[in-house]
């Protein structure tokens, strides 16, 4: 029963933190002009690393070694002192096909920065049978500091760190 409890009040205050933002925001969505209100808003980077996630889901059907390899090309994830954990994530993916049945297709759920030099993005793997929501954080070096005239071209976007989830309650 207090578990119940809990996670009733853990909802409540949920909604309440939802709400609270909502009547703070209200009054300047009011005095934006009303296309702007209809827009959603446009992440001009996400082109830059997307393209290797959706590689990923597209690939992962037919192997999974390929499609890590190639996701995880130039990033620290492929440092040799990470592929135990490498080995042991692709085999808890290889097995959630037994589990879940086939991949039907992949969906993005979103794509958030923090800073910017940090990104988030999140997709769900849909299975036969069950969701998988993938986790993804890239991080983008800043430009070193130069004196010249010009700024340096942006570094690339590196995959820092990823996982999957199961446990749709983990994910509210």
């Amino acid at each position: 029963m207090e578990h119940q409890h809990k996670h009733l009040y853990k909802k409540l205050f949920g909604i309440g933190a939802v709400l609270l933002c909502l009547m703070l925001l209200l009054p300047s969505l009011r005095t934006l002009p009303v296309g702007a209100q209809t827009q959603p808003p446009v992440d001009t980077n996400r082109e830059e690393f997307e393209p290797r996630i959706q590689a990923f889901f597209t690939t992962l059907p037919r192997s999974s070694v390929s499609a890590f390899d190639e996701l995880l090309r130039g990033s620290p994830l492929d440092a040799p002192e990470a592929r135990v954990s490498l080995t042991d994530l692709r085999r808890s993916v290889d097995s959630l096909q037994a589990e879940f049945g086939e991949i039907l297709t992949f969906e993005r759920l979103e794509i958030r920065r923090i800073g910017a030099h940090v990104a988030v993005a999140r997709y769900a793997l849909l299975y036969e049978h069950y969701p998988v929501v993938w986790t993804f954080t890239f991080y983008r070096r800043p430009p070193a500091s130069t004196s010249g005239i010009t700024a340096p071209a942006p570094n690339p976007w590196v995959l820092i760190e990823l996982h999957f989830e199961m446990d749709m309650k983990n994910l509210l």
